[in-house]
């Protein structure tokens, strides 16, 4: 069967979207009516820096954007895992993740990540001596990991592919053809994602309790119980990516000919009744009417529709609009992964430098984010003006 492995635009572009969306995340961070700051333990806050200007719209963009936006990142990082494999064979494909995984993740943790916690140790303790804030970050502070989170588990991920692979090759391709088929029958393939996807979230969520990190693994630390989760979205990527996916998912340009109004909508319902059956759930814990592990599983359940019919909409959209490329998000998207690995330090700096600074919070965000992409964007192309970095990056 022909395989839809054939590199398309809307997908790079969808890519950069993302990228975009991690910013916006980070960069909004400082300012939800939930954020607070530990002098002790920067790193238990809920941010590196924390302003005292806060925001409600913040909380209502940070909890849409966390139900997909990182599902998203690693269903794209698996569809091309198959064709890669498949070219390149196991050695030098391994070979070159650890080179363009590896190199990029090592240098962000032993030189970008400190940096960007630097306003944090500043915050805490008005100290602006190095040494005392090293010896900080790496006994106190447990040397935190940073978004670079995404980069090590992604290498990670990559291997277990490559487990797979050499162990049963025909697995992805056979994986990818049986939900093919299924897609003739949207419902049906619908349902099986969405109990697939929940298994890998709800069990292990409610056994080591919601936005869990592993919390002891210093610059290889990450969100445990979101684990199974995101390998199952790597993983039904690479399945998908061994087959001719977009043709099977897409009728007319439409996911399971549905436009993309269509899926935006669904995602803006889904989320409301997240928010909905937060609030009711909290709300019948309280009162003693359901024990915190059923509130829970309730929220999670809604969570887990939020999350598909989001990352369904994006899919939709790109896939609709993106038909040929264009100059502004071709570069984008060329420097996606260098804007990704650089930009956390200029999230906290600009953050750290409109800390008081009394404008409506909606303006600092949109310095902040915008400082941000400009300074990264602008680091990465430098950087890829030597020919060896742009093979990594």
């Amino acid at each position: 069967m022909k395989t839809g492995n054939a590199r398309s635009v809307w997908l790079d572009y969808l890519r950069a979207f993302v990228t975009l969306l991690v910013i916006a995340h980070h960069s909004a961070l400082a300012y939800p009516t939930f954020a607070h700051f530990d002098p002790t333990h920067y790193i238990w806050s809920t941010a590196p820096i924390v302003d005292d200007s806060r925001w409600s719209g913040m909380d209502t963009f940070i909890g849409f954007n966390d139900l997909f936006f990182m599902p998203l990142m690693f269903l794209i990082s698996g569809l091309f895992v198959y064709q890669g494999l498949g070219k390149k064979g196991i050695k030098a494909y391994l070979t070159n993740r650890f080179i363009r995984l590896g190199i990029p993740f090592l240098i962000a943790e032993v030189l970008l990540i400190p940096v960007a916690y630097m306003p944090s140790f500043y915050q805490a303790t008005h100290s602006t001596h190095f040494v005392p804030f090293v010896n900080d970050y790496v006994s106190t502070q447990q040397w935190p990991v940073g978004p670079p989170w995404f980069i090590w588990l992604l290498l990670a991920f990559d291997s277990v592919a490559v487990i797979i692979f050499s162990r049963q090759p025909s697995f992805f391709p056979a994986v990818g053809n049986w939900l093919a088929n299924l897609s003739k029958h949207p419902m049906r393939l619908s349902a099986v994602i969405y109990g697939l996807v929940a298994l890998s979230l709800i069990p292990l969520s409610l056994w080591v309790g919601q936005y869990t990190w592993v919390g002891r693994w210093g610059p290889f630390d990450f969100q445990l119980n979101r684990l199974l989760f995101y390998l199952f979205f790597f993983l039904l990527g690479s399945c998908l990516g061994a087959t001719d996916w977009q043709n099977h998912l897409f009728r007319q340009g439409k996911l399971f000919g549905k436009d993309w109004l269509f899926w935006l909508g669904l995602s803006l319902v889904c989320y409301i009744v997240v928010i909905n059956i937060s609030s009711f759930g909290a709300n019948q814990v309280k009162q003693g009417k359901l024990s915190p592990t059923e509130g829970y599983f309730l929220y999670d359940l809604v969570f887990v529709a939020s999350c598909l019919a989001s990352m369904s909409a994006c899919l939709s959209f790109f896939k609709q609009k993106i038909s040929k490329p264009m100059s502004g998000w071709g570069s984008l998207s060329a420097n996606a992964y260098g804007i990704y690995v650089v930009h956390y330090g200029f999230v906290t700096w600009l953050q750290f430098a409109f800390l008081g600074v009394n404008l409506p919070v909606i303006v600092k965000f949109i310095f902040v984010f915008s400082g941000t992409l400009s300074l990264s964007w602008l680091s990465s192309r430098l950087a890829r003006r030597s020919s060896l970095i742009a093979q990594i990056l």
